[in-house]
């Protein structure tokens, strides 16, 4: 086990110092990017109200002193505008006692001004991790804190590996098979040892993602999406790297991304019971093994695939809501490029899943009655 944790931390090492880090090449330099801080709301000196006939328009500005809490500025008071208008989603209305993040923007001869840039929510967002971490050592205990680490790899393998190689124009579905890999093997690895219950696991979570993205793959060249059906896949295209991105094969990334977790899930469980199973009567054929792994997975496949189709569905709420509203007939709205794009992610997702069943329950029996014939 320790020369298998080995080999995998070199590859990781090896994956991140070959060029590979947050910050990619035609990045935007530092020094042009508005510095964020964190502040508290001490007063309100002014609201201005001006109306505007065309359009009619109303745009309040407040004007505020508030209190810099983090930083180079820590402790200083400065003056912020503020302007609202009256849109929910973008206004950010002060009150005293409030904490809000605000932007410094650098002016002619140096004069500095600052704007407010939304509500304080980092805080909170560590709060509910923290909660979350807390209750899985609690809850979990060793295993708990061995999840937490196999949590924070994968979060590493993500945003320190991935991310960047896709800004640099590398080909998204070879970067993302390599990165569910990693992540597969190394947390299979972690909470179960190296042993066949995690090798079927991981071959199985693999094997079943990859049938996953394959099919959406194929199926989104049937259906020729561009893989621009959201308003950020949009945006990518005039990021500052100025590469051509590969939008379907961003579009495969997502769905071997968002089905990763739930594909370890469903294999691990088969693996575990199979194991279970298989210590308590040790003379079982392949066959019966297959059949077994067949019968625990159905148990499995409902619930699991309820979840990420939910999941999907949980997400788009809203835009089903506004469909629902304005009563526009379903061929329509199914032909859309980012409906298209949703339902073909959440069913391919689902059938990466099903495949995930048979795969580890096979090679569960294949290693089970190859070390029942050596031993």
């Amino acid at each position: 086990m320790r020369k298998v944790i080995v080999l995998l931390t070199a590859a990781i090492i090896l994956l991140y110092t070959t060029g590979i880090g947050l910050a990619v090449e035609g990045e935007p330099e530092a020094d042009n990017i508005s510095q964020i801080y964190k502040a508290k709301v001490i007063k309100i000196k002014d609201t201005i109200k001006e109306e505007f006939q065309e359009g009619n328009i109303t745009v309040i500005t407040q004007i505020a002193d508030v209190k810099i809490l983090d930083k180079d500025l820590k402790g200083k008071v400065v003056e912020v505008q503020n302007s609202l208008s009256g849109n929910p989603a973008y206004d950010v209305e002060l009150e005293e006692g409030i904490t809000v993040s605000i932007t410094r923007e650098e002016g002619e001869g140096g004069q500095a001004t600052f704007f407010v840039a939304g509500y304080e929510r980092v805080s909170y967002i560590f709060q509910i991790t923290g909660i979350f971490l807390v209750l899985l050592v609690l809850i979990g205990g060793w295993k708990g804190i061995k999840s937490i680490v196999s949590l924070g790899i994968t979060v590493f393998l993500i945003l320190y590996i991935m991310i960047p190689q896709l800004l640099k124009g590398m080909n998204p579905i070879l970067i993302s098979i390599i990165v569910c890999a990693l992540s597969t093997v190394i947390t299979m690895v972690i909470i179960a040892g190296w042993n066949k219950k995690s090798i079927s696991a991981m071959l199985g979570t693999i094997g079943g993602i990859t049938v996953g993205g394959s099919v959406a793959y194929i199926y989104g060249m049937l259906s020729r999406l561009t893989g621009l059906g959201s308003q950020e896949a949009q945006m990518l295209m005039y990021i500052p790297q100025e590469i051509q991105l590969d939008f379907r094969g961003l579009l495969f990334a997502g769905i071997l991304i968002g089905a990763l977790g739930a594909a370890m899930d469903v294999s691990i469980s088969i693996a575990s019971a199979l194991t279970e199973l298989s210590e308590k009567d040790n003379s079982m054929s392949f066959g019966q093994i297959v059949r077994h792994g067949m019968n625990i997975g159905k148990d499995i496949m409902g619930t699991m695939s309820n979840t990420l189709i939910l999941a999907y569905t949980g997400g788009a709420l809203a835009m089903i809501m506004l469909f629902a509203a304005y009563q526009r007939p379903v061929n329509e709205i199914i032909n859309l490029d980012f409906v298209a794009t949703e339902i073909i992610r959440s069913v391919a997702g689902s059938i990466g899943l099903l495949f995930a069943i048979p795969i580890t329950a096979i090679i569960f029996a294949f290693l089970q009655r190859k070390i029942c014939k050596n031993g």
